[in-house]
């Protein structure tokens, strides 16, 4: 039995009272690489926390739905991926909200504005390089995404990739540099 089956059965209290233990070294073992995914799809560090924490405020109260321990991880990503979607859509709601209250707004919203007009091509250029790379890390396959953000967003990546993803050392640095070679390549098409 796998240790995500022994903490899954505990977790449901399928043989006894549940245990919240039990589900933290659930979390323990997969939050790296949900936290990756909730962070590419964060504009902060604050936001990639609540939805990491949303994330599994949400599987806990599901866990009834996961049929087979196998695909608890997958099944994570998944809860994730909706978690961030539905924040994603809230909040192109609540910036419609503002921005239709900064059509009547006053003399002052009008100066922030102005202010923002004025900020330096720089940004332009930086938010320009980030939305290509975002684009091109969109075409990766989910494996290969995974280790890039791994590597460049976790403290220690092999780690992060041996307890979530489930590779060895060797197994992480081949699927990187395989992730590495085809980012590139995407960038050069996406960047003329």
């Amino acid at each position: 039995m796998t240790d995500d089956a022994r903490d899954l059965e505990v977790a449901r209290g399928e043989n006894g009272p549940y245990s919240h233990a039990a589900f933290a070294r659930i979390y323990d073992r997969h939050s790296p690489v949900v936290r990756a995914l909730c962070r590419r799809h964060s504009p902060s560090e604050v936001e990639t926390d609540d939805a990491l924490q949303e994330t599994f405020i949400r599987a806990f109260g599901m866990l009834e739905r996961v049929t087979h321990a196998d695909g608890l991880r997958s099944w994570l990503y998944q809860v994730a991926t909706h978690v961030c979607s539905e924040r994603r859509r809230s909040s192109i709601r609540r910036r419609k909200h503002e921005q239709g209250a900064f059509a009547h707004g006053g003399e002052a919203m009008n100066g922030q504005l102005r202010r923002a007009e004025a900020a330096p091509i720089e940004s332009a250029d930086r938010a320009e390089q980030l939305s290509r790379l975002t684009r091109a890390l969109d075409e990766l396959p989910d494996d290969e995404r995974l280790a890039i953000h791994l590597y460049y967003l976790e403290s220690d990546p092999v780690a992060a990739a041996v307890s979530a993803i489930g590779v060895s050392r060797s197994g992480f640095y081949k699927l990187l540099s395989r992730a590495r070679e085809h980012l590139a390549s995407i960038m050069t098409r996406v960047n003329p």
